[in-house]
């Protein structure tokens, strides 16, 4: 098994829809030996971010939203070297903008500025091709979330940060020009802390630590969950812990690992069949496991159990749902990742295409036949080949030792079975004394003698060589095949019929 068909521990980034990578085929990819920690795909362009604090981005560019210095697409993960002296921890991709965070609470942008959505003035800059510094928190950044035109950065004590456009009132605050963006980041007036936040379009929600659900924004389809545009609590009695926005959708998970959705669903984004939208949280039976992350595409859904496994819904063009369906309108398990014991640890969807992060499950692992072959190199198993020559032996004799004389006495006829069988042994005898003997005269004529071992009489001996010349030939494939094993890195893994793209 070579390297390009194994999945290393860590896991690997699979690509589905537009992604631009590997010609928009499904396909997978890896960093060497720096583990993917979190990935984020914006309308066409996608970043990851790397355990050793490295960024790579690839998709489209032409606000220079991948940060490498250009406007030209990128059809592969490019790292963005700019960012290589600092460590970055998070990762979120808008429409046509990118902000990332490091290890020191420092936040970067790039790519489109129109709005203020890398938190500068737009007079100053329109839009960035290499990484500018928005900010510094004083306090641990947890979370990051990136709309069309807006920011949002979340707080370990709980604040909420914003910039960019307000004119739907997607930031949360109720200002004098309902049009006016804010260009530095200004906090969100929410009376309780928030663990959690997501941007849609143009749209916000934030989950606050009692579990409580605040959304702003654009109200169309119902996707706020209430009437109002300004910031304002969703009423249900539901524990929320995680919240997820799409273009014109809205989906939460409560503390039970139950889904709840509201906004459009044209496509069967919210997961409720034979429902054009709906305009407050609606449970959205999935699967009787726990779900534990949700995500929104523009329009599709996706949603990870608790033991790995990825449900999707809503629009499947281009194949964005991992299935090679147009449209699913009620959740429908990713079967292929179960099929190559795989399990998904984090998803994200863009605007026509979907990332999938998955690792080799546990359970993964080499049978003990092949354990024992990888460890024997050199040593033939000759016990089983003597047990079986004397079974086979045992079998030669069997004619001779188990005839017994008859019940009443008949010892003639079993005299004259035995006379038989050895006129017939003798006859073999006589014919291969005769072989033999016109071997070693043509030998003789030859002036090349060969000395050929030979036991007249014993055909079990001709079956003993034939059995060990198998073993020898059996042995040496063994080894050959041992040998391509031990050179592929990760051979406890399953072959993954898909293209494959390594980055050192």
């Amino acid at each position: 098994m070579s390297e390009e068909d194994v999945i290393p521990d860590t896991g690997a980034v699979f690509t589905y829809g537009k992604s631009s990578f590997a010609d928009n085929i499904p396909s997978h990819f890896f960093i060497r030996n720096d583990p993917i920690i979190e990935i984020s795909c914006g309308n066409e362009h996608s970043g990851i971010v790397c355990k050793n604090g490295r960024v790579f981005c690839f998709g489209k560019n032409m606000f220079g939203q991948l940060g490498l210095g250009h406007t030209e697409n990128v059809y592969k993960p490019n790292c963005v070297k700019n960012l290589k002296p600092d460590k970055v921890k998070h990762i979120a991709c808008g429409r046509s903008h990118t902000i990332v965070s490091t290890d020191k609470n420092t936040v970067y942008g790039f790519g489109d500025n129109s709005e203020g959505q890398l938190g500068q003035p737009m007079i100053d800059v329109l839009n960035s091709y290499d990484p500018i510094r928005v900010t510094q928190f004083n306090d641990n950044i947890i979370q990051i979330s990136a709309g069309s035109y807006h920011t949002a950065v979340l707080l370990e004590n709980g604040d909420v940060y914003v910039w960019g456009s307000n004119n739907e009132r997607q930031l949360g605050m109720d200002t004098i020009n309902d049009s006016a963006n804010i260009k530095i980041p200004t906090i969100v007036p929410i009376n309780h802390p928030v663990v959690f936040i997501s941007c849609g379009h143009n749209h916000t929600a934030f989950v606050t630590k009692v579990g409580d659900l605040f959304t702003c924004g654009d109200r169309e389809y119902g996707k706020l969950g209430h009437d109002l545009w300004s910031l304002n609590k969703v009423d249900t009695t539901e524990k929320i812990v995680q919240v997820a926005c799409g273009a014109n959708h809205t989906v939460a998970l409560n503390d039970a690992g139950k889904v709840f959705v509201c906004g459009k669903n044209d496509c069967g984004q919210i997961g409720l069949r034979s429902v054009t939208s709906q305009g407050h949280l609606y449970p959205c039976p999935i699967t009787n496991e726990r779900i534990v992350q949700i995500n929104c595409g523009e329009s599709h859904s996706a949603f990870i159990t608790a033991s790995g496994k990825l449900f999707m819904c809503g629009d499947g063009k281009y194949g964005k749902l991992c299935i090679d369906i147009n449209q699913i309108t009620i959740p429908m398990l990713v079967s292929k990742f179960v099929d190559k014991n795989l399990n998904v640890q984090m998803v994200s969807c863009g605007g026509n295409h979907t990332l999938v992060h998955a690792e080799p499950a546990e359970n993964e692992l080499i049978d003990n036949d092949n354990v024992k072959q990888m460890k024997s190199t050199d040593t033939l198993p000759p016990l089983k080949v003597a047990k079986k020559v004397i079974e086979e032996r045992k079998e030669n004799i069997e004619i001779f030792t188990t005839i017994t004389p008859t019940a009443n006495g008949n010892e003639q006829e079993a005299l004259s079975v035995i006379k038989k069988n050895v006129k017939e042994n003798n006859t073999d005898m006589n014919d291969m004394t005769d072989q033999q003997i016109q071997v070693d005269k043509k030998s003789y004529n030859d002036n090349t003698p060969k000395i050929k071992n030979t036991v007249i009489g014993d055909k079990s001996f001709e079956k003993i060589e034939k059995i060990t010349n198998n073993m020898l030939v059996n042995n040496s494939n063994e080894q050959k095949e041992k040998k391509v094993v031990n050179k592929s890195k990760y051979p406890r893994n399953e072959r993954i019929r898909s293209r494959l793209c390594v980055f050192i």
